[in-house]
């Protein structure tokens, strides 16, 4: 009884081995060869200066990811199929994950792209493209200066030339004179309950009005 016993989960563990391994090879016989090195790469029509320096250039910056004071370089994986088609996009190497989903969001919707080619032939072509985040002087000091703030829980008041700022603002880095914060008791007895998170005072330079939206 025990080596029949032996004999019989011998044989499963086989059938469990065989099983898989025959399943994974009938598949990867109709998985399509991706090309890592070719003669010509893809090109996205239009996109002058390379794409990462069109992504760069087209992509928004998320104003959450500025006020946090995050930047650096998101490098994205895709595949530009024989068809000119992205498919199978993903992060490479992250640096936080509103920035990591910008940059797939944005490769997913480029096209059409003239596909790579190797040995005058059209192939699916795997690209690998740095997008660089990064904040200009004023963005980078405004976020050290809210590192003490909980943004998403308890954002602080922004005044701008003297008004409040109720909803989304957009002003120029070139446009700004100074930023300035401020908190505690003295936020509150100039701004009252309002200001009871703190308050960022923004002055920009005359002669170029902010964009409000």
């Amino acid at each position: 009884m025990k080596t029949y016993t032996s004999l019989l989960q011998a044989l499963l563990l086989s059938l469990f081995l065989i099983v898989p391994f025959s399943a994974f090879s009938q598949e990867t016989g109709n998985v399509e060869q991706i090309e890592t090195v070719v003669d010509k790469l893809p090109k996205l029509k239009n996109a002058r200066g390379g794409i990462n320096k069109y992504i760069e250039k087209k992509i928004s910056y998320p104003e959450n990811a500025k006020l946090r004071g995050v930047e650096g370089d998101v490098w994205v994986g895709f595949v530009v199929s024989s068809s000119g088609v992205v498919k199978d996009v993903k992060v490479e190497k992250s640096v936080d994950p509103l920035l990591d989903q910008v940059v797939v969001d944005f490769v997913k919707k480029t096209g059409p792209w003239k596909p790579g080619e190797l040995n005058g032939k059209i192939v699916n072509t795997q690209m690998i493209v740095p997008v660089k985040f990064t904040l200009t002087h004023n963005e980078r000091n405004l976020a050290n200066q809210l590192k003490s703030f909980n943004l998403l829980d308890s954002p602080p008041l922004f005044v701008l030339d003297d008004k409040l700022i109720d909803g989304m603002t957009e002003i120029e880095d070139y446009n700004v004179k100074s930023i300035r914060v401020i908190k505690g008791s003295k936020a509150i007895k100039l701004y009252g309950d309002q200001g009871k998170n703190g308050v960022v005072i923004i002055t920009s330079k005359n002669g170029t009005p902010p964009l409000y939206y």
